[in-house]
């Protein structure tokens, strides 16, 4: 599917964004750095929060699509967990860090409305695969799965908190998240579940 000049320029500007931060770039700057008119720029987005309600938006849907994409493969609870693994590997996180803590310093309504969305969105999905995985009797039943999500929760609300807030500098996002995924899935997964995922890894 082509992009849109729009989509375009969001990505360019979310590249920008990552390697100086939010708080130092102007609009003017921002319009010279990506190549356009200062007006085409403000034809596209009035402001500055308009423009990074719009990036926070555009990885949403690459996000979303993507997981809309596996849920129609008729995949089990731990064939969706790989998928996402390879996913990663194919669209490994960029370094955000600066991105992230000059968004929240400048713009910390916007950030905090966007992080609740995200855990929403992360929980409802490791809910909902872990309720997939348990019905299909690949994943234990002994355990609540809200106590699980909680827990999760939890732990990368206070890894994410400690990157941005620079007490956790060097945290590398993607080797963590393929170690929480594997760590995951051997922890939820019964016999039959295992036995899936390490045939599984012998694909990737």
């Amino acid at each position: 599917m082509k992009k849109s000049k729009k989509d375009i320029y969001i990505e360019a500007i979310h590249s920008l964004f990552e390697k100086r931060g939010v708080e130092s770039l102007k609009m003017e700057e921002i319009a010279e750095k990506i190549g356009v008119t200062k007006m085409t720029l403000y034809n596209n987005f009035k402001d500055k929060e308009a423009l990074l309600e719009e990036i926070l938006s555009f990885r949403g849907r690459h996000y979303f699509s993507f997981m809309s994409r596996i849920g129609g493969d008729n995949l089990n609870a731990v064939q969706m967990l790989i998928k996402v693994l390879e996913f990663q590997s194919n669209h490994p996180m960029p370094d955000s860090v600066l991105f992230y803590r000059t968004f929240k310093k400048c713009y910390p309504d916007i950030f905090e409305r966007h992080i609740v969305q995200l855990k929403d969105t992360m929980a409802s999905f490791i809910k909902d695969n872990i309720i997939q995985g348990m019905r299909e009797g690949i994943y234990r039943d002994d355990f609540d799965p809200d106590d699980i999500i909680t827990y999760i929760m939890g732990t990368m609300n206070d890894m994410f908190t400690g990157w941005v807030g620079g007490d956790k500098e060097g945290l590398d996002l993607n080797m963590t998240h393929r170690q929480f995924i594997n760590y995951h899935i051997r922890g939820v997964a019964n016999e039959k579940g295992l036995k899936i995922l390490d045939e599984e890894l012998k694909k990737l």
